[in-house]
């Protein structure tokens, strides 16, 4: 796997999707902020997918995973459906031997991410650095696990190659975004606060 291209790929993910912290803090309302950051990860994520780390003609690898799966995490199931959809209708566009093992990435990175959503509605509690960790490798697990869609013979090795890149970069890249996200809600709760307590 060309580390170096998806290095970039993943950089540029991080890059853009601070942007959603952007939208929400500028121009969101509360009611329309699932369907403005679906439509934000979403785009994040077919940027991706067209800029992808190629192994094989079909055969694509890209940072959607991180995106998809975090935009459920922090905004829930409508947001992450709708991005979501938006990197399966790219995917499946796009075709090749790897299509039906990207579909299945992206609808486990939307299972996943919105399970850790009502995880952590519950809970109501900030997730640690080391949590955001043990989330992307959890994503990144059940990626690796989708090779065995691939046609037969080709899972294997492709597995070998890209095992080791993944789970070291997706998961920081996970940790990266997650926390830039994170702070920014923390901030934005802190605000909020203040402006309560000076209304009062």
């Amino acid at each position: 796997m060309g580390a170096i291209n998806l290095v970039n790929n993943l950089a540029l993910l991080v890059a853009l999707s601070v942007l959603s912290g952007f939208i929400r803090n500028r121009y969101t309302q509360r009611r329309n902020e699932p369907f403005l950051q679906g439509l934000c990860f979403g785009c994040v994520a077919v940027i991706g997918m067209v800029h992808p780390v190629v192994m094989a003609p079909g055969l694509i690898f890209d940072g959607r995973s991180v995106v998809i799966s975090l935009c459920g995490l922090f905004f829930g199931p409508v947001a992450a459906v709708i991005a979501g959809m938006m990197a399966i209708v790219c995917r499946i566009l796009q075709g090749g031997t790897g299509a039906l093992m990207g579909v299945l990435v992206i609808v486990s990175s939307v299972l996943l991410g919105i399970g850790f959503y009502y995880r952590q509605t519950r809970q109501g509690v900030d997730m640690s650095v080391f949590q955001f960790w043990v989330f992307g490798l959890l994503v990144h697990v059940a990626m690796l696990m989708c090779t065995l869609a691939l046609p037969s013979g080709m899972g294997l090795t492709v597995l070998r190659r890209i095992a080791l890149p993944v789970m070291v970069m997706y998961p920081f890249a996970t940790v990266l975004i997650g926390k830039v996200l994170s702070d920014q809600l923390v901030r934005e709760h802190f605000v909020g606060a203040l402006r309560e307590n000076q209304e009062e």
